[in-house]
């Protein structure tokens, strides 16, 4: 019985996350590390030209990979986004992925979530979460799942 208990319990606190770190409405403040280990917030992004796209991915998902190929698929229509993969991976893995399947894409920045904090920064997030914020910072979508370009882009 007192095992019952403690898995209810346990069970009902993972599933209470997405209300604890409901989706940042403005883009946020954020510490995250390059691959080298540097700190990175959202001051060292330059000013957005048409918008930020953050991707929280693992490099071993395949919807993650999948989303991956749709944007090398299409460069142009993503050229004046900033494209920001964010993953709690190490810096081995994350540079693997970027050789595998974001190749020839020059506006991405690829982050490591050491601190396990993405969630408190952007919102409750499993791989793959896109979080798709307009040049003035506003939140347009959030999507939990691989989408096409077309779709990604839409209300932007």
């Amino acid at each position: 019985m007192r095992q019952a208990l403690t898995f209810g319990i346990l069970w009902a606190g993972l599933y209470a996350q997405p209300e604890k770190y409901p989706p940042a409405q403005q883009f946020p403040r954020f510490l995250l590390y390059t691959l080298d280990g540097k700190p990175f917030t959202d001051k060292d992004l330059p000013p957005a030209q048409r918008g930020r796209i953050v991707f929280f991915f693992d490099p071993y998902c395949d919807h993650c990979q999948k989303q991956a190929t749709f944007l090398r698929e299409n460069p142009n229509a993503l050229k004046d986004f900033q494209l920001i993969w964010v993953s709690t991976e190490t810096a081995e893995s994350i540079r693997k992925f970027q050789e595998n399947y974001l190749k020839g894409l020059t506006n991405v920045f690829l982050l490591r979530d050491k601190d396990y904090k993405f969630d408190s920064f952007f919102g409750y997030s499993i791989a793959p979460t896109i979080y798709v914020y307009d040049r003035t910072g506003k939140l347009r979508a959030v999507h939990k799942e691989e989408v096409p370009i077309g779709r990604l882009l839409q209300g932007l």
